[in-house]
């Protein structure tokens, strides 16, 4: 009685005596499909749900796995790096002092410089002192460190000895003192030869003869 189950079968009829095929090959009930009728809607297995969230919650950890061995590794890294660099400023400290240095202007800033230490062991360090003259104490050059100027006796109190001197220290530089002649404007015009200025500048001891160091610490007075 179904209008489209005959419409079907009747095109079942027609196609199945075009080949001559026999009627129970092809049963128009089976290949009949009402066009009024849908498809079933997929639906997942509880099973199949609890899958991909198991999966997915697997993913999500190995990403959080992933990001804090990453941040771990960045951290190591900056630890290095910052530990490196702290080494580095307590070598350069070790092996530098603060002195004043003369500008081209004539004036005096406070810079820190470096010095080569003698000794490679790390046993040496290099310190800044300010004394009065006379120092007290006696100096040679040294037998061990080709063009150096070492410390050989630090009488008991006396200004060197209270500064902390020792025998076997080095000189690396001192301060010294150089007379120069400063022209006014007016002396310039009328023909003067300046006046006298005392400068005060430091002297680089390491590599220099015995003698101009021994000039130099005397230039103080």
């Amino acid at each position: 009685n179904n209008p489209h189950m005959q419409s079907n079968f009747a095109f079942c009829l027609l196609l199945t005596s075009a080949f001559g095929t026999t009627w129970s090959f092809l049963p128009c009930a089976e290949v009949a499909k009402p066009t009024h009728r849908k498809s079933p809607p997929a639906v997942f297995a509880k099973d199949d749900a609890d899958e991909l969230l198991s999966k997915a919650e697997t993913l999500r950890r190995e990403i959080e796995d992933f990001e804090q061995e990453k941040k771990a590794i960045i951290n190591e890294e900056q630890r290095q790096i910052n530990q490196s660099n702290q080494q580095k400023q307590e070598l350069r400290e070790r092996y530098s002092a603060v002195v004043p240095i003369l500008k081209p202007d004539g004036s005096s800033q406070l810079e820190r410089c470096d010095f080569k230490p003698r000794w490679s062991d790390g046993s040496s360090y290099i310190m800044a002192i300010e004394a009065n003259l006379p120092l007290g104490v006696i100096l040679g050059e040294s037998l061990q460190f080709p063009m150096c100027t070492e410390i050989d006796e630090v009488a008991p109190d006396t200004n060197a000895f209270q500064a902390g001197l020792v025998v076997g220290d080095i000189l690396h530089a001192c301060s010294a003192c150089k007379v120069e002649m400063e022209l006014p404007t007016w002396q310039v015009i009328a023909g003067g030869i300046g006046i006298p200025k005392t400068k005060r500048m430091m002297f680089q001891a390491d590599g220099r003869p015995f003698e101009e160091v021994i000039e130099a610490i005397g230039s103080n007075r």
